[in-house]
């Protein structure tokens, strides 16, 4: 494994925490179907030296109800998520 590699979570099987994060960081401000984002965020996570997730369900479920509940997505279709953009990355952007 490589020392300098920044992503926390080298090693650790995807958690829907985990997820959250990185649909944040790759869908702000974009829509997608469930499925997509799942694929994305899980590819992601592998490549930057994550392990696959260890639940049955996958975490890219949990991680959207909870971004919903935060007010952070939306899926108005089912199936279909609009992710909102992350405020605090925005501040002193032009």
């Amino acid at each position: 494994m490589l020392m300098d590699n920044p992503y926390k979570y080298v090693g650790l099987p995807l958690t829907p925490l985990m997820a959250q994060e990185l649909v944040i960081e790759l869908f702000s401000g974009q829509a997608a179907g469930k499925e997509e984002i799942a694929g994305i965020v899980e590819e992601t996570h592998l490549k930057r030296g994550g392990n696959p997730p260890r639940s049955v369900q996958h975490p890219i479920t949990r991680a959207l109800t909870l971004l919903k509940k935060t007010g952070l997505a939306e899926n108005p279709i089912p199936g279909f998520w609009s992710i909102r953009s992350n405020k605090s990355e925005e501040v002193g952007k032009d």
